[in-house]
């Protein structure tokens, strides 16, 4: 009896109070862990969004540590041309210097042959001409 009485009581809309209560308990429960999560997807936005903005920071870095690595390594090859260079550099100066050494020396010996050919000339000077006065 009291059910075929719930069941027309179903049919205009009207529930029993203490189901009405358990289902409003069951609603404002609902209501709280759905504003729980709310906040809780709220927090996990922004973290999202901070682990983004950290995510692209870190790919700036490491974009950066990409272009100074690529620096430093074609450096690296610039480096060993530079010794390359340095190393025929310095070949090229004692070779140049052994050639002044040379000149250096021809310069002298022509020098020294100068200075007797002109003391044999002023001596045949001086005896050609016979007054003895220096030339």
């Amino acid at each position: 009896m009291k059910q075929l009485l719930i069941s027309l009581a179903a049919l205009f809309g009207m529930v029993p109070a203490r189901r009405y209560e358990t289902v409003a308990k069951q609603l404002e429960d609902a209501r709280e862990g759905a504003s729980g999560w709310k906040a809780r997807a709220t927090e996990a936005q922004a973290r999202v969004k901070t682990l983004e903005r950290e995510v692209k920071h870190q790919s700036q870095l490491l974009d950066e540590a990409r272009t100074l690595v690529e620096r430093v390594q074609s450096g690296g090859s610039e480096g060993a041309k530079l010794r390359e260079q340095l190393a025929s550099t310095q070949k090229e100066l004692m070779l140049a210097r052994e050639h002044l050494m040379a000149i250096e020396v021809k310069l002298d010996i022509l020098e020294g042959a100068a200075n007797v050919l002109d003391s044999r000339t002023r001596a045949a000077i001086r005896q050609s001409t016979g007054t003895g006065a220096t030339v």
